[in-house]
């Protein structure tokens, strides 16, 4: 069964919430899900993970710090291309309209396609993933639900 690996960064727990909803959807589809704080992953989970997905409030409009050094982190694993080919994806919270949550996904999203992850967009709801605006409300729940789904469905078929 593939593993997803979902690496989040929360301060206040809007962001620790999408992770769980998210986690739940993915599991449900078929995929085993480990959910790490960003200060306790290793970059070793991260190299044998099928699928990476990361999390993490927007802070002035960008990702929260934490999350970016995680990110400068990965490139150990840069290197040796061990997360090129891998399905990768992110979501977000901010805390208000306006609050630039699509930069802070874009520029987690774009880290992860410079190592060369396969990201999938999004059609409808959030095209470079879940934002919540403020606390996750039931649309956003229902976007992480559907996230989290296509997220595994993508997985399923590059690891298998």
């Amino acid at each position: 069964m593939p593993q997803v690996l979902i690496v989040y960064y929360s301060h206040g727990g809007n962001t620790k919430k999408m992770a769980g909803e998210i986690a739940r959807s993915v599991e449900a589809a078929g995929c085993q899900v480990l959910v790490k704080k960003v200060d306790e992953v290793t970059m070793d989970e991260v190299a044998l993970a099928d699928g990476l997905l990361i999390g993490s409030p927007c802070y002035f409009g960008n990702m929260a710090g934490p999350m970016k050094a995680f990110i400068d982190d990965s490139i150990k694993l840069f290197g040796k291309g061990e997360l090129d080919g891998k399905p990768g994806g992110a979501f977000c919270s901010t805390g208000g309209i306006g609050g630039l949550g699509e930069v802070a996904l874009q520029s987690m999203v774009t880290a992860m396609m410079i190592q060369g992850m396969v990201v999938q967009g999004v059609r409808k709801g959030g095209h470079y993933g879940p934002l919540a605006i403020n606390e996750p409300d039931e649309r956003v729940l229902t976007e992480c639900q559907n996230y989290g789904q296509r997220f595994a469905a993508l997985v399923k078929r590059l690891a298998g």
